[in-house]
């Protein structure tokens, strides 16, 4: 019986026996396999990676100045540690991936100047961050383990951090762009968002329930809205006006909300919350209606009911303050979730967000405007309010 399939196994398959055809196969997919392995290795090499000039002048200048290239232990990283995986799936699927990076090199020139590599910037980093963020930050757990971290050879605070992140569940990447490579710009996009609404709102728009998209003057009279002339107060960005009347380039809007009691200069959109919506000039607070009066009871502060009336020219207005809150999230994400993992806006209570973000005001480069709008997106959706109000 052996025999028999011994023979078989040698006898002649045609011209060749089917041993030697198995046997020869055998060889040929190890030489293809290790090959196919080489050339792969090949690739995840410094050398290779930088062979592009896009490279080589751009993030390869800027990773030389970095802990991941040169630091007290001796310990790098080179390109392919940081962005691609080491297990082999993930890996062929990283490199089929990288097979468009060569399309762009070789045919398109995508980003084949410093001018339009940093045009590009902003996308190419928020595409890397979106997939560190799916992947739980794979490549760095490559070398950096939570389970092997001694906070207490780090410092106070970055011990804090690094714990309090870690209990939040937080990614490496939240926290940590900008590790190797320059931080892009990413105002471009809020403030094209900004410049759509400008557009939109550069005519007048109809509805009864209208937003400003930024701080507007509030008049007493039509006339003096059409002319711009004698303002008497000013309405904040997102507030909600109910449309009462209109004129020729007026609008007759009035806003609801609260005041304090003794502050009768400002509107604000809830009670107990210092979310600002309008202010009267102090000659002017006697516009201010009183609808009724209720006591605070976690402060014990008075806060009035109240409305004003008065009238604004009729631009700078949308009807959907939905537009404004994309564009905000936006805002926020770019301004505050670029060197560590921005807090949701529920992590605080509304009066809270007015310390914390003016403690961060040094860090950022928002006009005043933007850091308006800001507040109020945040107070809006702070612990204590959830969005309330947020849409009139």
């Amino acid at each position: 019986m052996i025999g028999r399939i011994w023979r078989k196994f040698w006898g002649p398959a045609g011209a060749l026996s089917f041993g030697f055809i198995m046997i020869g196969g055998f060889i040929a997919g190890v030489v293809f396999w290790g090959g196919f392995n080489t050339a792969m290795e090949a690739t995840n090499e410094m050398e290779f990676c930088i062979s592009c000039h896009e490279m080589r002048d751009n993030v390869y200048k800027e990773y030389k100045e970095s802990p991941h290239f040169m630091n007290a232990s001796g310990v790098g990283a080179v390109c392919s540690d940081c962005h691609v995986p080491k297990k082999w799936f993930p890996k062929v699927i990283r490199k089929i991936q990288a097979s468009q990076e060569l399309y762009g090199h070789f045919v398109t020139g995508v980003i084949d100047t410093p001018e339009k590599f940093e045009a590009h910037r902003a996308e190419m980093a928020q595409s890397v961050w979106a997939t560190m963020e799916a992947n739980d930050s794979l490549e760095c757990r490559n070398c950096h383990a939570v389970e092997h971290m001694d906070f207490k050879l780090q410092s106070p605070k970055a011990a804090e951090l690094m714990q309090a992140g870690i209990e939040r569940g937080d990614t490496c990447i939240d926290c940590h762009k900008g590790i190797a490579h320059k931080l892009p710009d990413l105002s471009q996009g809020y403030k094209k968002k900004f410049e759509d609404l400008t557009a939109e709102a550069a005519h007048g728009v109809s509805g009864d329930d209208l937003y400003p998209i930024k701080t507007v003057p509030l008049y007493e009279t039509a006339a003096d809205a059409a002319a711009g002339e004698n303002v008497i107060g000013q309405v904040l960005a997102a507030t909600h006006m109910h449309v009462k009347d209109r004129s020729k380039g007026a609008l007759n809007v009035q806003v609801e909300g609260w005041q304090q009691d003794g502050v009768g200069q400002v509107v604000y959109a809830l009670r107990g919350q210092r979310i600002f919506e309008a202010t009267v000039k102090k000659a002017k607070v006697d516009l201010v209606q009183n609808h009724g009066t209720e006591t605070d009871p976690d402060t014990d502060l008075v806060w009035h009911k109240v409305s004003l009336d008065g009238w604004v020219a009729d631009k700078d207005l949308i009807s959907d303050v939905d537009q404004l809150w994309t564009y905000t999230s936006e805002m926020y994400s770019a301004s505050c979730g670029t060197c560590h993992s921005k807090p949701d806006p529920g992590h605080s209570l509304a009066n809270q967000w007015i310390g914390s973000l003016k403690a961060m005001k040094r860090f950022i480069t928002l006009d005043k405007e933007e850091y308006r709008i800001l507040q109020k997106y945040l107070q809006l959706n702070a612990k204590d309010t959830g969005g309330a109000g947020s849409h009139g």
